[in-house]
């Protein structure tokens, strides 16, 4: 039996219009998103179901080997849409809106290009959410994968990403070390030079930082624009909080990509092929 690769975190109605799919950052598990299963109905659209991108190597699927590269956990977690997809009748088949958090972001972006490569103008991603990471041809200003175990736990520890009981309990730090440095290795090898790299072009896309956000400022957030064929596509926004603003204020990232998802046009205002748009 194959291990489920979402857990539904909230959902509004029993009819699923609108799927929400949040892939999480470096070491995100389902705990991390508790704030998120107890959000109340009203805080979230009518129809709608958000679930929880699970990576290998945690959760349900902790038996698994962590995968230590963004185009492997995308394609993982494309292949596991598509199979959603492929076991709902066409006529209700919901939205998407794909959203991804610092590391999550990178992996989010790569699942969208794989919906485009696949579905062309036609993806039914309604909009891809960039929240809190730098762009593909920037470098992370802080790397954690080459350090020893103490002192990587203690840089986890200080980003937020890890709690302190792992410097107490050995054992717990056994369990999750492989997981978290192949999150991190992923993240941190994530560089693409631009040029040739292929962009967006159909998708909507917002993007999203945090005013106090010392992970990803916002000049690196907003140089996600250059990664879209047409960046009159993207919206750009801030949020209060620091880089897990995310997990600590749910509703205001909900409402801010609800609003957002009106103020670029839709793949179907342009004209693709030989002309560019009109």
């Amino acid at each position: 039996m194959t291990t489920p690769a979402f857990k539904t975190l909230c959902q509004r109605g029993t009819i699923v219009d609108e799927l929400w799919v949040l892939c999480p950052f470096a070491g995100g598990s389902h705990s991390a998103f508790n704030s998120w299963a107890s959000l109340k109905e009203n805080d979230l659209p009518n129809n709608t179901q958000v679930l929880l991108a699970t990576y290998p190597g945690r959760d349900q699927r902790m038996k698994e080997r962590a995968l230590s590269s963004i185009g492997a956990i995308a394609c993982d977690v494309f292949d596991a849409l598509m199979a959603r997809m492929a076991s709902t009748p066409q006529s209700q088949t919901p939205r998407l809106r794909i959203c991804g958090h610092s590391m999550g972001a990178q992996v989010a972006f790569e699942v969208c290009k794989h919906f485009e490569d696949h579905y062309g103008s036609s993806t039914p991603v309604s909009q891809l959410v960039l929240s809190g990471c730098h762009a593909p041809h920037l470098e992370s200003r802080r790397k954690l994968s080459h350090l020893n175990d103490q002192d990587f736990v203690e840089q986890l520890i200080e980003i937020g990403s890890g709690s302190p009981v792992l410097k107490q309990h050995p054992e717990l730090l056994a369990l999750f070390l492989p997981m978290l440095r192949a999150d991190f290795s992923a993240t941190e090898n994530y560089l693409t030079t631009q040029g040739n790299a292929p962009k967006l072009a159909y998708t909507p896309c917002t993007l999203l930082f945090g005013e106090q956000d010392p992970e990803a400022w916002s000049s690196e957030v907003t140089a996600w624009q250059d990664w879209h064929t047409y960046p009159e596509m993207t919206s750009v926004s801030g949020l209060p909080g620091d880089h897990f603003y995310i997990t600590a204020q749910p509703t205001q990232f909900i409402q801010s990509v609800i609003t957002h998802a009106h103020d670029a046009p839709h793949a179907s205002h342009y004209e693709f092929g030989e002309h560019h748009y009109g």
